[in-house]
């Protein structure tokens, strides 16, 4: 049996793990809420580059591109820390179920990249070719630095002809808490995608004229599209990864709890015990004293 000590030893590093947990809940929850106000925001701003390729497409319908090569570029986004469940585990299965049942006639070759060094350490161990990699950012001004080295690297990629669609594997929140992955192909800007924005009904009568060229005009609305896009990911991802750590360590919580009230009835037993076991030394060497006083 443990002794006094040791038990008290144990409780008190219970309550210093409680309040590292309790912590750790604080920061994901106001991480998750500031997360999701960039979403909100970022919504806003997509509502207005749509209208812009509203514009753009109603005065002439683009010569879209053709496909030109067959590699597609899955990106996976996990985190680059732990203590969030199978937060990146249940992603890299849900990822190769919607690529393969992408591929229509299994000729064309997937190349995929990461976004977190978990989920980047997953691809490695696999037979899939994994060929770029990006640390996950921890914050919102780290989301900005991060999609401006995904934007260059597709222009690269596309410019090389080394990609012909590309689309995003990641975590969203879930509609009752949690997290839910997702699989969405954001390239080529297809003739279906094309339609669907030139038919986006105009809240006014007359269409506003374009100010630069047509091919100004694309390359902006085009980039526009890629970061709203990419940031929309790396932001949901950022906090389904943080309601994943809420989940974590609301159970740790309780486990901490449960081992906290487990430990003081053990100390009070092993005290009570101890407590008793002095009672029963003093009255049994007080009754033999009393018995020498007796015999003398």
């Amino acid at each position: 049996m443990p002794t006094l000590e040791t038990l008290n030893r144990r409780i008190r590093t219970a309550h210093d793990l409680l309040g590292v947990v309790k912590t750790m809940k604080s920061l994901a929850a106001v991480n998750i809420r500031q997360f999701e106000r960039a979403v909100a925001s970022l919504e806003q701003y997509r509502h207005v580059v749509d209208m812009g390729w509203t514009v753009f497409l109603r005065m002439e319908r683009p010569t879209l591109l053709q496909p030109r090569n067959e590699s597609d570029v899955c990106l996976v986004v996990g985190s680059d820390q732990g203590m969030c469940g199978p937060f990146n585990e249940s992603l890299w299965p849900f990822a190769l179920e919607r690529v393969a049942a992408a591929e229509s006639d299994g000729k064309r070759q997937w190349i995929y990249w990461s976004v977190g060094e978990k989920v980047g350490a997953i691809l490695s161990d696999t037979d899939v070719v994994h060929e770029v990699h990006f640390a996950a950012p921890g914050s919102l001004n780290a989301v900005n630095q991060r999609i401006r080295e995904l934007i260059l690297t597709i222009e690269r990629w596309r410019s090389e002809k080394r990609m012909e669609t590309l689309s995003i594997c990641h975590h969203v929140l879930g509609d009752r808490g949690g997290y839910r992955p997702v699989f969405q192909r954001i390239l080529p800007l297809d003739p279906a995608w094309a339609e669907e924005r030139r038919r986006a009904p105009w809240p006014g009568r007359c269409l506003p004229m374009l100010g630069a060229s047509r091919a100004t005009t694309f390359a902006h609305l085009f980039r526009q599209y890629l970061f709203i896009s990419l940031y929309r990911a790396l932001a949901q991802s950022l906090a389904s990864e943080n309601a994943a750590r809420l989940m974590a360590m609301q159970a740790a919580e309780k486990n901490i709890l449960e081992t906290l009230d487990n430990l003081q009835a053990l100390f009070r037993e092993e005290r009570q015990a101890a407590i008793t076991s002095e009672l029963l030394d003093i009255v049994s060497g007080f009754e033999a004293l009393g018995g020498e006083n007796i015999a003398g």
